[in-house]
């Protein structure tokens, strides 16, 4: 019987796909499958994933025509048997206890979800990433919907899947997907729905899945992905099915104005960071298209005094600047801003 089944998307991943395939083949939790989805690789990942697949029969391999991660994690539920359902990036890894400690955990408590916490890396600084709410505690729906739904609408760093366990019945029986075609976000949407579903959801303080970014220079990744348009498609998701008696139509629109803002401000940031060495030229574009989107204006318009009095006084001079357009006022502040942390 198999009690866990994890689905790996691979896409030209063969610098780091062998130590994510050693990870998995050496957890401690026997019944496992590990079905790597290969979504028309173009390097060596192929093979490598053959290779591995003739010498361990809980490894699966799928292989598609390139459609993206979702389609590949999509294709990956269809055929796996587990209890659970576990999802891991081919270039990270987990450590051996990984799968073990989560499913001990949501069979002892017979939960829908189980999330820990995760390592990870910025700017060459490593950290333990962690979900703001108590940990070693029984979330059950009431709860769920009051406080965990609404923060996953206005920020994003609970989004990811990877540090999750999820039951295969919850994903089954609501027919749960991840969405196609959706460049950003897609990971913070199949977990609003699995949330929205979930009976009972419990934080783990345990960290065990290493989450490494080799996503490339963060410029390729803002300037060749037009990253602001991506969070303009987000802004976008229609949100109304997690409407509850704490979320209403009316609050659903100010979180996703609240994220929107943070958002935002955050890729300000990145376009004057120094180690992204954005050309002027570039950035003037960038920036203007930012300050005289359409969207932008109006989210300042309907929300800038509610976000502006939660903010700090560096926050507040920064979300003037946007929304009277003041291209210069933000290049000072944040500038001052990287002094001051010797960016």
């Amino acid at each position: 019987m198999i009690v866990v089944s994890v689905i790996i998307p691979v896409y030209n991943a063969d610098k780091f796909l062998e130590r994510c395939i050693n990870s998995l083949l050496s957890q401690t939790l026997a019944s496992c499958e590990f079905i790597f989805v290969n979504d028309g690789s173009t390097d060596s990942s192929f093979s490598i994933l053959e290779r591995f697949q003739q010498k361990d029969s809980r490894v699966k391999l799928v292989s598609q025509e390139n459609q993206g991660v979702s389609e590949a994690r999509n294709n990956g539920l269809k055929i796996a048997q587990g209890t659970y359902i576990g999802f891991v990036d081919a270039d990270d890894y987990v450590e051996n206890n990984f799968f073990d400690t989560l499913y001990q955990t949501a069979e002892k408590h017979r939960l829908d979800i189980t999330v820990c916490n995760y390592f990870s890396s910025q700017d060459g600084t490593a950290f333990t990433s962690k979900a703001p709410f108590k940990e070693h505690a029984v979330y059950e729906s009431n709860t769920i919907k009051k406080d965990i739904l609404p923060y996953f609408i206005s920020h994003e760093n609970i989004n990811s899947i990877w540090n999750k366990l999820y039951r295969m019945s919850l994903i089954k029986d609501n027919a749960i997907i991840f969405p196609k075609g959706v460049a950003l976000g897609e990971d913070g949407w199949f977990n609003s729905l699995c949330f929205a579903k979930a009976d009972k959801v419990y934080f783990l303080s345990y960290a065990g899945y290493h989450y490494i970014d080799v996503s490339g220079s963060a410029t390729r990744n803002i300037v060749g992905k037009n990253y602001f348009q991506r969070i303009e498609q987000e802004y976008e998701n229609d949100y109304s099915h997690l409407q509850n008696a704490y979320l209403d139509t009316s609050r659903i629109e100010a979180l996703k104005a609240h994220k929107y803002i943070t958002k935002v401000v955050s890729l300000l940031h990145e376009y004057y960071n120094p180690v992204n060495a954005i050309e002027i030229e570039t950035r003037k574009f960038l920036v203007k298209e930012l300050l005289n989107s359409k969207t932008t204006i109006k989210i300042f318009k309907d929300y800038y005094k509610t976000v502006f009095l939660q903010k700090s006084k560096y926050e507040q001079i920064l979300l003037f600047a946007i929304k009277y357009k003041l291209p210069f006022i933000i290049s000072l502040v944040i500038g001052y801003s990287n002094k001051r942390n010797k960016r």
